[in-house]
C-alpha cells in the first residue's frame, strides 16, 4: 500500500510539473500576431507551381534555372501586437534563384503602398520573414502606390502600379462547371498555417522592374489564395 501511494505521489508531480513547464512556455513564446491576407500571384513557370512539388526552381532552357514572381497581397483583417493591419497592401517581387540551398542568385523587394504607416510597415517586415524563410542573396524595400482589384464577375484579377513598373493580370481558368472554379486543395503556402486553397487564375501578364531587376511574362502560371498565418513577434 505504501508503494502503490509513492508511486502514485510521484506520478502526481509529474502530471504538475509538465503542466508547469507547458504554462512557462506558453507564457514566454505567446502568439502575438495574426493575418488573413489574399493573393494575386503569378510567376515564370508554367502552371502550376512546381516549385511546390520539388527542392529547386524550375528549369528555363538547358541551363538557367530560376522563379520569377510578383506576390501582391492585402490583409483583409489582421494584428501584430496592439498594431491593426486590415487593408494593407504589401507587392513582393522575387526571384527564388538557381539553388535554394544557398540562395545563389536569388532576391527580393518588398514594396508598400504608401497608405501603409511606418508602424505597420515596420509589422509586416517582421511577419514578412516569418511567412517567407528563404535565404535570399539580398533583400530590398520599396515604398509605391498600386492598385488591387478581383473582379469574380468578369473572372479577372488586376494588381497594377502607378508608376507602370510592375503588374500582374490574371485569367480565371474555366473548368467543367462553370460556375464552379478550379481549386488546388491540401497544400502548404511557405509558412502559413492554413490557407483557403489555390484558386486556378491564369496569368494574362506579369512584370516588374526596379533595383536593376526586369522581367515580363505573358501565359504563365497565376493564382489566387487566402491564407491564414500567426506567430510570435520578433
Amino acid at each position: 500500500m505504501m508503494i502503490r501511494s509513492r508511486v502514485l505521489l510521484a506520478t502526481l508531480f509529474a502530471v504538475l510539473f509538465a503542466l508547469l513547464l507547458l504554462g512557462v512556455t506558453s507564457a514566454s513564446s505567446p502568439s502575438n500576431f495574426e493575418i488573413t491576407s489574399t493573393y494575386i500571384e503569378a510567376c515564370s513557370c508554367d502552371m502550376f507551381c512546381p516549385c511546390y512539388f520539388n527542392d529547386r526552381s524550375t528549369a528555363h532552357g538547358e541551363h538557367e534555372h530560376f522563379c520569377r514572381a510578383n506576390l501582391v497581397f492585402k490583409v483583409d483583417k489582421g494584428h501584430y501586437k496592439d498594431v491593426r493591419l486590415d487593408g494593407a497592401k504589401v507587392w513582393i517581387a522575387s526571384d527564388l534563384g538557381s539553388d535554394w540551398s544557398t540562395g545563389a542568385n536569388s532576391w527580393v523587394v518588398v514594396t508598400y503602398d504608401p497608405a501603409v504607416s511606418p508602424v505597420q510597415k515596420a509589422a509586416l517586415d517582421d511577419i514578412v520573414s516569418q511567412l517567407y524563410p528563404f535565404k535570399w542573396q539580398w533583400v530590398k524595400t520599396d515604398t509605391a502606390a498600386f492598385s488591387w482589384n478581383i473582379d469574380t464577375v468578369a473572372g479577372v484579377a488586376t494588381a497594377k502600379r502607378d508608376d507602370g513598373k510592375a503588374e500582374v493580370i490574371l485569367d480565371r481558368v474555366k473548368g467543367d462547371h462553370p460556375g464552379e472554379e478550379v481549386v488546388v486543395k491540401n497544400l502548404k503556402y511557405w509558412n502559413a498555417q492554413t490557407n483557403d486553397g489555390f484558386r486556378m487564375w491564369k496569368s494574362r501578364h506579369e512584370s516588374y522592374e526596379g533595383h536593376d531587376q526586369r522581367f515580363s511574362y505573358s501565359g504563365t502560371n497565376g493564382f489566387l489564395t487566402t491564407i491564414h498565418f500567426s506567430g510570435t513577434a520578433k
